[in-house]
Order: structure tokens, then C-alpha cells, then sequence
């Protein structure tokens, strides 16, 4: 009963997180005069997706969620880092867009408004690893962008769609964005354990 409870709110909370971010990605569609608007190719032959590329997802996902001290968000974490490239369906439709729109830091305040909203207010663990989930996300990106390419650099739209401007990452910057996003969840995860403790205290 517990394992069926566990299964239902995991592919819930993974479809919900698909459908977001498949649905932001549309948003590329309204800038047609932006440089960045161009067509991007079958993702299956220009994202070069691999066991490494989908492995490397998850396993930098469940790192983040790792220190959430529940095996449930550990899992979840790491199935909402490899579903940010949820985004990449668009691609499919052979037309002209703005790639890695849900790859931004609006879409991840967002993701973790929604999760709060259909999950619970207090589940403030499950909206720090949907949050840090696609920082985790870009983490990867960068570091298998350069194994692949030596000095490659990884570009994103962090503020989209405010802005359609690409940051650029390099080097070592997968290490502190990592990091940031392992940080945060695990503070995030004391001080709701703490409030659930007090909470229970006063019952």
C-alpha cells in the first residue's frame, strides 16, 4: 500500500514536471525576430544523447537530492534532472525556435511554486529539489560539454523568457553550480525537518 502510494506521487510529480517543461519550451515560439530563433535540429542526432548523457542527468540530479534524507526526493531529484531536456521535444516538429527555454531560473521558480501548489504548501523539500533539479541539470550539461568539445562552453537562457541573453559556463563552473544546488537543498532539508519536529512537538 505504501509502495503504490510512493509510485503514484512519483510518476505524478514526474509527469507534472514533463508537461511544465515541455510547456515552457513553447514559449521560445513567441520570439521569431531574436537571434536566438533558429531551427535546432532533431535532438536524437544534434544533442548527441548517450548512456553517459542520460546517466550523468540522473546521477547529478539524485547528488543534489541525495541530501534531502528521503530516498523518495533522492530518486525524484534525479528523474527531474533528466526531464528538464523534456524541452528538447519541440525539436521534433522540425520548426524554428528558441532552444533550452526550461533550462532558466524563471522555469525553476515555477516548477517549484506548481510542486507546493499540487503537492502541499509545506513540502518545502520536494520545491528545493524541483528548483535545484535543473541546476543540477545545467551542472551536467556544462561538464559533458566539455568533455566533448575541449574549452567548450555551455550557453543558457537563465532568465527566460524575460530575457533571451545566454550566459555562458566553462571549466569548473559545473563544480560551484553543483555545489549551490547540493547546498541549498540540504539547508532546505534541515530547516524543514526542524519545523516538522517543532510542529509535532506542539501536537
Amino acid at each position: 500500500m505504501i509502495l503504490s502510494k510512493e509510485i503514484k506521487f512519483f510518476v505524478k510529480a514526474c509527469i507534472i514536471f514533463s508537461v511544465l517543461s515541455f510547456g515552457f519550451s513553447l514559449t521560445g515560439l513567441l520570439f521569431p525576430d531574436d537571434d536566438s530563433f533558429f531551427y535546432a535540429g532533431n535532438p536524437l542526432i544534434v544533442s548527441h544523447p548517450s548512456f553517459e548523457h542520460i546517466f550523468g542527468h540522473l546521477m547529478f540530479g539524485m547528488i543534489a537530492g541525495a541530501i534531502s534524507l528521503s530516498l523518495r526526493y533522492v530518486f525524484l531529484s534525479g528523474a527531474f534532472a533528466l526531464l528538464v531536456d523534456a524541452d528538447h521535444l519541440m525539436q521534433f516538429f522540425n520548426i524554428e525556435m528558441v532552444s533550452r527555454m526550461s533550462h532558466s531560473i524563471p522555469f525553476a521558480i515555477i516548477i517549484a511554486v506548481v510542486m507546493l501548489c499540487v503537492f502541499g504548501k509545506k513540502d518545502y523539500r520536494l520545491a528545493a529539489i524541483a528548483f535545484f533539479a535543473i541546476i543540477s541539470h545545467i551542472a551536467f550539461d556544462i561538464l559533458l560539454i566539455g568533455q566533448i568539445y575541449p574549452d567548450g562552453i555551455g550557453r543558457f537562457p537563465l532568465f527566460a523568457p524575460f530575457t533571451l541573453e545566454f550566459f555562458q559556463f566553462q571549466g569548473l563552473d559545473w563544480l560551484y553550480l553543483e555545489i549551490l544546488a547540493v547546498g541549498i537543498v540540504g539547508i532546505i532539508a534541515i530547516l524543514d525537518r526542524k519545523i516538522s519536529i517543532k510542529n509535532y512537538i506542539k501536537k
